[in-house]
């Protein structure tokens, strides 16, 4: 729609050439103000149009001009006004050919902005009289007292009674919220909201409790048989739909969908073992997804001195991550959640989550599982578990593996390089007899040497017993075996001193339980552990002298 603004007719005073000249000034401003409201002042130095006018025409120079200008102004007092501002005359009009009313002022001091802007005062300190109790007396003490100050005289001045102070409110800190990041703010928002018992929240989303629907018993059985029925964790996507007859183009899907969230998340027959962008749901009587040879708490306390390289990674910052796999982890079927891998894994999506169910594909194997993500809580380190059968059935200890993260949430892929037919006697553990073997065995994936076991490379290995389950939880215990395991004994039969490379110990260690470079080179320098020692001129030569 356009709007054609009228046209004026306005009659200028003054002379022939005051009228013209009035005429033209109030061209010049309303062409400049011409998309200010009808009523808007519309202000010009009267200096600066006599400069405008001097140099249209020449026969006046800008003198003349502001003479002739400044009486055709003051002969049209109904169109303009001079208004005198810091020293400089202005020529004031508005588009509507009057001149601009008078600004009133304001009392801004109880106004919106002023009250968000200035800090709250703080009130003094305020004096209350506490009432003391008196004792009534009894009648015939009454008239006593009575007859007592008829004849006293009056005090000159009367006790003052007890006075309280009630200390002011401490003042009120306010903070700039643009000096804040959105991570920041974010997290104190939903700190706030978390502490609201009438606002139900899940992830990053929040709402009035009592706008969320709720599960009805029969609903939750149902959820629970489905998911069962499946034999996996399921996502909330196919929950709602499935279960709860929720289309995806429903106007409440996402509703529901919330809504489902919230509520299994206070059921303690459900489990949230999802990721960002992909919110699973367990629930009890599930296959347990990973090795039944150990528990998980005491693999978790294996992995525990790896908690603080885990926790200060990014998740989800790198795209790929390459490993090279341990005895320990190729026969739990595990991986270390260390500070690489973390980094292409994804975050909790809640604070207490536990566990994340997530699917790797093999493409040379052309197999996709599932791998249970246990992230670090109290003195446990985090691990993934589930790979038993493809470490078992691909690979050896020593594979180089390579596990990269796709665009579907909680999906990657898990990769080696196949190689032609490798036949070596490897470590192995005879499970009936609880002795360490060497078998022979053909593999098919690159390795790196250095963490292959070999019959060649430590033939005394053969026949020796797992450590107990005391000995394997102390590291320093565990590396003091490993010495005699794959030392050299450069002592005496009295006073024995074994000497070995860090690249033996690091991968014959790593037979019992995890064990970086870093841990043993800080067990080796620790003067907690003076029966160790690194050679000062040999590069990653160590040596253990066992206590008399």
């Amino acid at each position: 729609m356009q709007t054609i603004e009228p046209r004026l007719e306005i009659e200028f005073n003054g002379s022939p050439e005051e009228r013209e000249l009035a005429a033209r000034v109030f061209a010049i401003m309303r062409t400049a103000g011409r998309f200010f409201a009808l009523t808007a002042p519309i202000r010009m130095p009267l200096q600066a149009l006599a400069e405008h006018l001097a140099r249209l025409d020449q026969q006046r120079d800008a003198e003349g001009w502001a003479a002739a200008l400044k009486l055709a102004v003051e002969a049209n007092d109904a169109v303009f006004s001079l208004e005198e501002r810091d020293g400089v005359l202005y020529v004031a009009t508005t588009r509507e050919g009057r001149p601009p009313r008078p600004v009133e002022e304001v009392d801004a001091a109880h106004m919106l902005p002023r009250r968000f802007q200035e800090p709250p005062t703080v009130a003094p300190p305020v004096a209350r009289r506490r009432p003391v109790a008196v004792a009534r007396p009894a009648a015939d003490e009454e008239l006593a007292a009575e007859a007592v100050a008829s004849a006293a005289p009056e005090p000159a001045e009367a006790a003052a009674a007890p006075v309280e102070i009630i200390p002011a409110p401490s003042e009120i800190q306010v903070v700039d919220l643009s000096q804040i990041g959105d991570d920041v703010l974010q997290a104190l928002v939903a700190a706030e909201l978390a502490t609201m018992p009438e606002v139900a929240g899940f992830a990053d989303r929040w709402m009035l409790d009592e706008d969320v629907p709720r599960l009805s018993r029969g609903n939750l059985r149902r959820l629970r048989e489905y998911i069962l029925e499946r034999g996996q964790p399921l996502p909330d996507t196919e929950l709602v739909e499935v279960v709860l007859g929720v289309r995806r183009s429903a106007p409440d899907y996402e509703v529901q969908r919330f809504a489902l969230n919230v509520r299994l998340s206070q059921e303690e027959d459900f489990e949230f073992v999802g990721v960002p962008g992909n919110y699973l749901w367990s629930t009890k009587g599930l296959p347990a997804i990973g090795t039944t040879k150990r528990r998980a708490a005491d693999i978790g306390q294996d992995y525990r001195f790896l908690i603080e390289e885990a926790l200060a990674a990014i998740p989800l910052s790198e795209q790929v991550a390459d490993h090279v796999l341990t005895f320990y982890e190729h026969y739990l079927g595990v991986l270390p959640y260390n500070a690489i891998l973390a980094s292409v894994l994804p975050p909790q999506v809640l604070a207490d989550q536990r566990v994340a169910v997530l699917t790797f594909e093999s493409p040379q194997t052309y197999e996709t599982f599932l791998v249970e993500l246990r992230y670090p809580s109290g003195n446990r380190g985090g691990y993934l578990a589930g790979f038993d059968a493809f470490f078992r059935d691909s690979l050896v200890p020593g594979a180089l593996i390579t596990i990269e993260r796709t665009d579907t949430p909680g999906h990657y892929t898990i990769d080696y390089l196949r190689v032609s037919g490798q036949e070596r006697r490897l470590l192995d553990l005879d499970e009936k007899n609880r002795r360490y073997i060497f078998r022979p065995t053909t593999y098919y994936c690159a390795v790196q040497e250095n963490m292959l076991l070999t019959e060649n490379r430590f033939p005394r290995f053969a026949g020796q017993e797992p450590l107990d389950d005391r000995t394997r939880r102390y590291p320093d215990l565990v590396l003091a075996a490993t010495f005699e395991r794959v030392g050299e004994q450069i002592g005496t039969s009295d006073a024995p001193r074994y000497m070995a490379l860090l690249d033996d110990l690091v991968a014959a260690a790593n037979v019992e339980r995890p064990m970086t470079p870093e841990l043993i080179r800080q067990i080796a320098e620790s003067p907690d552990y003076p029966q160790f020692s690194i050679d000062p001129d040999a590069e990653d030569v160590l040596y253990y002298a066992p206590s008399p």
